[in-house]
């Protein structure tokens, strides 16, 4: 049964009579379910409902259409308990929740408010209710609500087994309202059926029985029109009227077959109809289920997809692990070929330094061989104008001997008379500060002559055989000294041209000193040995840890499966760094053992000729000269020695400081470095401080000899006596000698 507008409006101002939260203006304002809890909730509070459904995505209408269930069945146990004689009400009308649910349906919803109506004004608190629509709505609202109740009551009838359940409480409540239900709605459906079929009749007869009362009004008016007109006899018109009023008539009673035919077949499509309703209901439940899982069959597909981008990449990645461990062997394979070619590159460039080494020597030992050379035709000339001066000195000599010869033939001359005189013999026990005592008066020609007799040949010896040793034994070791001694070796033969009597005094103090030397020499000697030794272990660990960390970098090569490019160039670069450092370390070792052994042969050269000059032993001025010289060469290459020890000690430690800059020396070694450098720098300077000393007051001797040897040359007789008693004793000394 339709409702009007003015029933749908009235409806919702009773609605707004409850206490809601906002004002309901539309039927469609009602299809969530919030508004009937909170109505049935306000009916009786026992019966309000709290799990209601809150939904906003697609499926809204499920939670709208769940909600309503919910309501509905509470409103039927609430009729069913308080208000029992509306059962027939609850049962007969039929609510579509689905339409209220998902297109929001103003008659099946206009149902359900009359439902709520009727239980509200029939349930235990209907005053309150009349109340308020007898204060709270005008008088048409009030006329409308009447009606409906009105109409609602019509259809209501008590029944059998609404009474039967009554007289038996010990039943179930459920299962009574069910088969009431049951029963009810069967009546209902066949009653509607009736219904139906009376409705369409009734509505087809007043469709042909207007069709008829207007024919019929057309006929009288044509009738009366024809008997108005007069014309002649009417038999044929009338007939043919009565022939088409019983076609007509035929016609009525086809259309009422047919219209019978239709309501069996309406009737069949009703029983139909009615088997088809739990079967919707169930397709409804299904295509809810249906969507649900359509719904989860897409997250399914989606999941899905994920495991085929999954195994595709799994797939990418074997094929890139495949690729890699290709590539893998192959940079093993050039790195293989990148150290042998490293090998062999080293051994190139070795090859080409030692040749460049030995044309560096070669040119340097051409340059030595010129230079010495030089020096050789430079002492030639020298050595010939030594000769050349002591040729001249011998000229002299004879020429000062014939002076002499004659001084000595004057002296006999002279001194012819006075020998009875000298021969007394109380005079022959006399000493020889007597002797030269009672002739000072007398000439001392003969005296002088050996005096200066003693002081030429003195004079040649020194000149001469002083100078030809020295620069022979400066010539045999000028292939071994070199560039380093050129100083000292012009200032060794400016002070041995002068020093000719001190030398022995010299070689005395040397002795000490010469084992000093060797002291010190072998102490350095000894610590380079251990300086080697200590860069040797150095660079042993340095190697150990150069080939951990490459075992380390292999190591991580294998691990490492996924690794960038720029990953393998800081490798590489890394790799070339170590090669590098190991090749500077090995060539710094090279340069090393070199030091090592030229330290080590200058030792055993400096010790060789220490032993050597040790062991010569020579009797006579000219042989304590040369050895005097030996020593001071030697305390002068030892010196040389000593310094480029030390410095060859300082490079090691600053080679250890650029290997390892990072670690740091035992303190107990370098202060007993620093001792020993202190010792040995000391030691150095006494004796050279000694050395300085010695050649100065040799200098100043043989200048004053030198000068008092000319003047006496010059003067002759005029010397003064006390310069003449010191030349006699010299003389004497050198005469007993």
């Amino acid at each position: 049964m339709s409702m009007s507008r003015a029933t749908e409006l009235t409806l919702l101002n009773w609605v707004n009579t409850f206490p809601l939260d906002s004002e309901v203006t539309t039927v469609e304002g009602l299809s969530d379910g919030t508004v009937f809890a909170k109505m049935i909730g306000n009916i009786c509070p026992d019966y309000a409902t709290i799990d209601l459904q809150q939904n906003i995505g697609p499926s809204k209408w499920i939670s709208n259409k769940r909600n309503l269930e919910s309501v509905h069945k509470l409103l039927l146990r609430y009729i069913a308990e308080k208000c029992p004689n509306l059962d027939s009400l609850a049962f007969e009308s039929k609510i579509d929740l689905n339409a209220i649910a998902e297109h929001g349906d103003s008659q099946e919803t206009n149902k359900l408010l009359t439902m709520f109506l009727m239980a509200a004004v029939e349930g235990p608190k209907n005053r309150d209710y009349i109340s308020l629509i007898t204060t709270k709505l005008d008088t048409p609202a009030q006329e409308e609500i009447k009606t409906i109740i009105m109409r609602a009551n019509a259809t209501i009838r008590p029944s059998a087994d609404t009474k039967e359940s009554q007289k038996a409480p010990d039943k179930d409540n459920d299962l009574a309202l069910e088969e009431a239900h049951a029963n009810l709605f069967a009546e209902y459906e066949a009653l509607k059926k009736k219904h139906a079929d009376f409705m369409t009749r009734f509505e087809r007869l007043t469709i042909s029985h207007e069709d008829l009362i207007q024919y019929s009004n057309e006929a009288d008016a044509r009738l009366k029109a024809l008997q108005d007109t007069g014309v002649g006899d009417h038999a044929d018109h009338m007939k043919n009227q009565v022939e088409r009023i019983l076609e007509l008539e035929d016609i009525i009673a086809a259309q009422e077959q047919q219209v019978e035919a239709d309501r069996v077949l309406k009737e069949k499509q009703i029983r139909e109809l009615i088997s088809l309703r739990p079967m919707a209901a169930l397709l409804t439940e299904c295509q809810d289920e249906l969507k649900v899982v359509k719904v989860e069959n897409l997250n399914l597909i989606k999941k899905a997809n994920k495991v085929d981008h999954y195994i595709k990449k799994l797939e990418n990645h074997t094929s890139l692990q495949r690729e890699n461990s290709e590539l893998r062997e192959r940079i093993d394979l050039l790195e293989d070929n990148q150290k042998d070619y490293d090998k062999v590159h080293e051994e190139n460039t070795k090859y080409k330094l030692t040749a460049t080494e030995y044309g560096s020597r070669f040119q340097e030992q051409e340059l030595d061989i010129v230079e010495l050379s030089s020096q050789r035709t430079a002492l030639k000339q020298e050595i010939q104008i030594l000769n050349e001066r002591i040729s001249e000195l011998n000229e002299r000599q004879r020429h000062d001997e014939k002076f002499i010869n004659e001084l000595q033939e004057q002296m006999r001359t002279s001194l012819g008379a006075l020998s009875p005189v000298s021969a007394v013999p109380g005079q022959v026990g006399l000493s020889l500060e007597e002797e030269l005592e009672q002739v000072e008066e007398t000439p001392t020609h003969s005296l002088e002559n050996v005096r200066l007799k003693a002081e030429l040949k003195l004079l040649q010896n020194s000149i001469g055989n002083s100078k030809i040793t020295q620069l022979n034994i400066e010539l045999a070791q000028s292939e071994r000294i070199k560039k380093q001694l050129e100083e000292k070796y012009q200032e060794l033969l400016e002070s041995h041209s002068v020093g000719q009597q001190q030398l022995n005094e010299i070689l005395d103090n040397i002795s000490g000193e010469k084992n000093e030397s060797i002291i010190g020499t072998r102490k350095l000697f000894i610590e380079a040995s251990q300086e080697l030794i200590t860069t040797k272990s150095k660079l042993a660990k340095l190697q150990v840890e150069l080939s951990e960390r490459e075992h380390e970098l292999l190591e991580k090569k294998s691990s490492s499966e996924t690794i960038s490019d720029t990953e393998h160039d800081k490798i590489r670069e890394i790799k070339g760094n170590n090669n590098t450092l190991a090749s500077d370390l090995q060539a710094e070792l090279l340069t090393l053992q070199d030091k090592y052994n030229t330290i080590l042969a200058d030792f055993k050269s400096q010790k060789k000729h220490l032993d050597h000059v040790k062991l010569m032993q020579y009797p006579d001025n000219d042989m304590a000269l040369l050895t005097g010289e030996k020593l001071e060469n030697a305390g002068s290459v030892q010196s040389l020695n000593n310094q480029n020890t030390q410095d060859e000690i300082f490079e090691t430690n600053e080679h250890d400081k650029t290997i390892q800059p990072n670690e740091q020396k035992p303190k107990t070694l370098s202060k007993e470095n620093v001792n020993i450098l202190s010792l040995t720098s000391e030691c150095q300077i006494k004796n050279l401080a000694r050395e300085n000393a010695l050649i100065a007051t040799a200098w100043y001797d043989l200048t004053n000899r030198i000068q008092s040897n000319h003047v006496v040359l010059q003067r002759r007789q005029e010397a003064p006596k006390s310069w003449l008693n010191k030349q006699r004793q010299m003389v004497d000394t050198t005469g007993r000698r």
